[in-house]
């Protein structure tokens, strides 16, 4: 590892929003106060995806970050997962705005398997049953090579989630997870590694796993050693080391 962690949560701090530095002072070690209010949640509990809109994938990713931070059960956690299950359809999956889905999608249609997919995982993360339906239609989306419809952001969290519903070393979880450390894709960049990881520590992976073991190594070694401009990044990337206790 390169990155600094005192200097890099320094940054953080001095120039991050209310909810980073909150997070940085948490992970100095210092009392941080009250749990600020989350930027990218609204008042119902949903979270925004990258278009701007309320969003079944980002608040199933959301609920995965809430987890490794050790806020599951927080107000905000609670709130959106509430949200998430009234969002559920009748199939018991979720629907997204292609718009709202992170990477790089070529298909409409991978809107509704991200959504389904981090939807469920977030929620199984915090100890909500997501309904038996959500994981049997996701079945139908892996492919051969071990990788689900939409590639990249898909198969992060339904990989994840068939770890916990199935259990370590279960098949669709193993294969999605060799698919992820065989495959990484040119336009894979340190967030995709950030994603990866965040629902990998929500769902219990753990560190010694070949998967986790590479993509922290990918991530914490492609950092400068003071942290990356992007002060989320830096800070998702220092959270997910202590989480899997790689500092």
């Amino acid at each position: 590892m390169t990155i600094r962690k005192e200097s890099a949560l320094l940054a953080v701090m001095s120039a991050g929003d209310e909810w980073q530095s909150w997070r940085a002072l948490r992970l100095a070690g210092d009392d941080p106060g009250p749990m600020p209010p989350i930027p990218y949640q609204d008042e119902i509990g949903a979270f925004f995806g990258p278009g701007g809109s309320p969003s079944p994938g980002g608040a199933g990713e959301a609920l995965c970050h809430l987890k490794i931070l050790g806020l599951g059960s927080s107000g905000p956690a609670v709130v959106a997962a509430d949200w998430l299950m009234e969002m559920r359809t009748p199939a018991e999956a979720w629907l997204d705005r292609p718009d709202e889905v992170p990477g790089f999608v070529d298909d409409p249609g991978v809107a509704r398997v991200w959504a389904t997919a981090s939807a469920a995982c977030g929620l199984m993360a915090v100890g909500r049953d997501p309904g038996p339906r959500s994981v049997r239609l996701l079945r139908g989306e892996g492919e051969l090579e071990g990788s689900f419809t939409g590639g990249a952001y898909p198969t992060f969290a339904a990989a994840s989630l068939y770890w916990m519903v199935e259990g370590p070393k279960t098949e669709m979880a193993e294969w999605g997870l060799r698919w992820i450390r065989e495959n990484t894709e040119e336009w894979w960049g340190e967030w995709e590694r950030a994603t990866a990881l965040t629902f990998f520590g929500a769902a219990g992976i753990p560190a010694e796993h070949a998967t986790v073991d590479q993509l922290l190594d990918e991530l914490l070694g492609g950092l400068p050693e003071d942290g990356a401009e992007d002060l989320g990044l830096t800070l998702r990337a220092l959270e997910l080391s202590r989480h899997f206790e790689a500092i």
